[in-house]
């Protein structure tokens, strides 16, 4: 319905896709060459755009289970719940919780974060041949909307885009060496044009 609403004109400022089971790069049912063609594909009908000089994309991956890091992530909301079980029974980290939760009681059972993954930023502004380090998850994204469209509101209630840094320092001003536009071979992943 994207690519469709799109072409008929009506590009959203903020757009959230999924790829297919088989194409979303989950193991056990879908291929990497699978999610190279959705991500490709998606990549070259934006590129493809006059609005493509003021879009930016974020691929995003899920954070549950996985055994594919080496290092614990941050804890950034401590919880002690039947749930928790990180430093011992019912225990992750010591301190009480920091979130706000629902009806002002604290966020329980939500520790995070969980393994590290890549987040990348294809875009105009994208800045060209940077890694960041700064921690981000999967609500830095929904901060940089909140803060770009909403004036800073937060969802709150025990969210974590409270806590989460912004991906903004990912990107920069947009470079005519930057604009260009890439066609990959969505089968290969090879440049085409």
């Amino acid at each position: 319905d994207f690519f469709d609403a799109v072409n008929a004109g009506n590009f959203p400022a903020v757009s959230f896709l999924k790829a297919p089971g088989y194409q979303d790069g989950h193991a056990g049912y879908s291929e990497p060459i699978d999610e190279q063609k959705f991500i490709v594909d998606t990549i070259n009908f934006l590129m493809s755009l006059p609005q493509w000089s003021s879009t930016a994309v974020v691929i995003n991956y899920d954070d549950s289970d996985g055994w594919y890091d080496h290092q614990l992530g941050q804890i950034v909301n401590t919880s002690q719940t039947s749930a928790d079980a990180l430093n011992g029974p019912g225990l992750c980290g010591s301190a009480a919780p920091q979130l706000a939760g629902v009806n002002g009681t604290r966020a329980q059972g939500r520790c995070g974060y969980g393994p590290r993954l890549p987040m990348m930023v294809i875009s105009p502004f994208a800045r060209q041949n940077f890694v960041d380090h700064t921690l981000t998850d999967q609500t830095s994204i929904i901060r940089f909307v909140e803060d770009n469209w909403l004036n800073g509101q937060r969802i709150g209630s025990g969210s974590f885009d409270t806590v989460a840094n912004s991906i903004a320092s990912m990107l920069g001003a947009a470079t005519s060496t930057c604009a260009r536009t890439v066609v990959l071979d969505d089968n290969t992943g090879e440049v085409v044009s």
